[in-house]
């Protein structure tokens, strides 16, 4: 009876990796498309007056995932459509894209960099790094974002936060009427990378 409970036991402790057999990952690789509509990239200014806040979930790229054991890597590509950000006035906005962020000449605030982790099984959302290359309009700075992941069957979703500042950049400090705009900006992304 002992021999027979141990046995069941056994079976039910995985195998150790046999030496150059490739164990499957637990979380999904591979290619993920970032969903524009459901991925959104928030920005909080502060200025004189207590600051403002815009939005966009034109928000596309893609990400591509690889592990190696339990180690996870992905390389991103991003890309934020500068013209689609709005903070509720129209007057605002409109500099915004004219002055600042000079929409009719770069299109695109982009991000191309990497990120690893060690998730373990990720049935839990796990912190990570994202270290790369920022550009906006003709300005290109290294940044680094702190993310937290959730992997799901299909997909991952990341809630990603940085801090950069306009100066760095070559953005002027926004004004409109009384306010008076400041660094640093603080950058708020949500990420919903999904497999085709």
């Amino acid at each position: 009876m002992r021999v027979a409970l141990l046995l069941a036991v056994l079976a039910t402790v995985p195998a150790a990796p046999i030496a150059g057999v490739a164990v499957p990952s637990l979380l999904p690789t591979g290619t993920f498309q970032i969903v524009p509509g459901e991925s959104s990239a928030v920005f909080f200014v502060p200025d004189n007056r207590g600051g403002f806040s815009g939005k966009t979930t034109r928000v596309t790229g893609r990400v591509m995932v690889t592990a190696q054991g339990d180690l996870y890597a992905a390389q991103i590509e991003a890309a934020i459509e500068a013209g689609s950000l709005e903070t509720g006035v129209g007057v605002r906005d409109a500099a915004m894209r004219s002055t600042y962020l000079r929409t009719a000449q770069f299109r695109s605030i982009t991000f191309t960099g990497t990120a690893s982790a060690r998730p373990g099984l990720g049935v839990r959302p796990f912190p990570t790094d994202v270290r790369g290359r920022l550009t906006v309009r003709d300005a290109t700075r290294d940044q680094q974002f702190s993310a937290t992941v959730l992997a799901l069957s299909r997909e991952y979703r990341a809630d990603v936060t940085t801090v950069i500042k306009m100066a760095d950049y070559g953005i002027p400090y926004p004004r409109m009427f009384i306010f008076q705009a400041r660094d640093p900006v603080t950058i708020t992304l949500h990420i919903v990378a999904r497999q085709p």
